[in-house]
């Protein structure tokens, strides 16, 4: 019998903040190490662990609630850190963003930033390699379907536990990506996402075309439409949706959208992407906007403009919806998850941009496009795995990882178990 120690530093009854420290007797490894935000927009820290006492870092994409505390554990020492090309080229964009606008509240700087990507190796889906700073365990990435690059990582530890971790995952095929790749999958472990562990996502058809018909009303009435977006997948997404239903008023990118966008189309990164060809095209046909000098003049034209950040936080997409806030003939069309206490929350609830501000005059909607698996998707991944033997439920809030959890539950006879914040789990197998 072989045993495993699965301690949870982040994530555990929260959606954010992910960070796992996977133990046996001979390595130690850690999956992802992010961070989540609080209400005053500050950073929140997974909870400690020595770099000393870790062979190998695994990291499932590039999003800063899996990534952005990573540097903190490069002050002195070295340790590989393995990751998709793409997941390393969106990193380097995200973390440093993040240092520009957080950096005051962020115990790490450019130094341990550089030390975090010399240290990185790169891997492929689906090409099993082995760490031999951690004994020889054997790892293996599979396409997640979330964002550009990332990945479900399948650890086979020394002492022979076999651990799935789904990091975030979405089975059904967007405009953008393929979806997750669940053929042939075998564990004793699986540690799944449940940030929508009870709810079903509408169609991705049904809800493309309903976006598109809205565009074209606003459109036709002299409307601009702004469209907040996060810039690392879901912009690149509205934009291959619009191109391809063929909208005919002028679309502008403004943001870090751009330069994600620009990397995602270079060759070396095509290869994540389910129709490179129609990103490719559609960003050649968008209008990117270069400077104050653009911001100010776009805003009043009938337009589209996909904007970061996709919350309405800050960045070019907040200055765009406080000039359009009295403006009845334009629209905001939320596409992202609106976190509790964000401006987009706010917006959805209340009806207003601020908590000073008027009624909020343009049209709003918000549309589902997640990139997040939904109940439905959850279960199916639950179901293609062979041998499984219990189930951790992360990256959830409370009440719906234990609706997840009755769910697999019924459906598989399986044990599950949904982790306290900082709690060590010991498995034997």
């Amino acid at each position: 019998m072989s045993s495993v120690e699965i301690t949870f530093l982040g994530g555990a009854r929260e959606v954010g903040r992910a960070a796992y420290v996977v133990k046996d007797s001979k390595a130690t490894l850690l999956m992802d190490y992010g961070v989540s935000f609080d209400e005053e927009d500050r950073p929140v820290l997974p909870g400690h662990v020595s770099p000393k006492d870790l062979n190998a870092i695994l990291l499932s994409h590039a999003h800063l609630d899996h990534s952005g505390a990573l540097p903190l554990l490069y002050s002195s020492i070295r340790i590989p850190i393995y990751m998709t090309r793409t997941t390393r080229d969106l990193t380097g964009i995200l973390i440093n963003d993040f240092l520009k606008l957080s950096g005051y509240y962020v115990p790490y700087g450019h130094t341990e930033v550089k030390e975090m990507m010399s240290s990185v190796r790169l891997v492929k889906y689906r090409k099993e390699f082995q760490i031999p700073e951690a004994s020889g365990a054997t790892v293996t990435f599979y396409d997640a379907g979330h964002i550009p690059g990332s990945a479900m990582i399948k650890v086979e530890m020394p002492d022979g536990a076999k651990v799935l971790y789904t990091g975030d995952v979405k089975v059904h095929p967007t405009k953008l990506l393929s979806g997750a790749d669940l053929n042939g999958l075998e564990a004793d472990v699986l540690i799944i996402e449940g940030t929508y562990g009870k709810s079903i996502h509408p169609r991705r058809e049904d809800v493309e075309a309903l976006l598109v018909g809205d565009v074209e009303e606003v459109a036709a009435q002299g409307g601009t439409i702004l469209i907040p977006a996060f810039s690392v997948g879901r912009s690149q997404e509205v934009l291959c949706i619009l191109h391809e239903r063929g909208i005919d008023i002028p679309i502008y990118l403004d943001g870090m959208v751009r330069g994600v966008t620009e990397l995602l189309i270079q060759s070396q990164n095509k290869n994540s992407l389910r129709n490179p060809d129609l990103l490719e095209k559609a960003f050649e046909e968008a209008y990117v906007v270069r400077g104050w000098k653009d911001r100010k003049q776009i805003w009043k034209r009938p337009s589209v403009i996909i904007a970061s950040a996709g919350m309405l936080r800050g960045g070019p997409s907040l200055y765009y919806a406080r000039h359009l806030q009295n403006e009845a003939r334009a629209a905001t069309f939320l596409v992202s998850f609106q976190a509790p206490g964000t401006p987009g929350r706010r917006l959805l609830e209340e009806g207003r941009l601020e908590p000073d501000s008027g009624e909020f005059k343009p049209r709003l909607e918000w549309f589902d496009l997640s990139s997040h698996a939904g109940l439905d998707e959850l279960l199916k991944i639950v179901g293609s795995i062979k041998n499984l033997k219990k189930v951790i439920i992360v990256h959830s809030e409370e009440s719906t990882a234990q609706y997840f959890a009755e769910r697999i539950k019924e459906s598989y006879d399986l044990d599950v178990i949904i982790p306290n914040p900082n709690e060590t789990i010991k498995i034997d197998i």
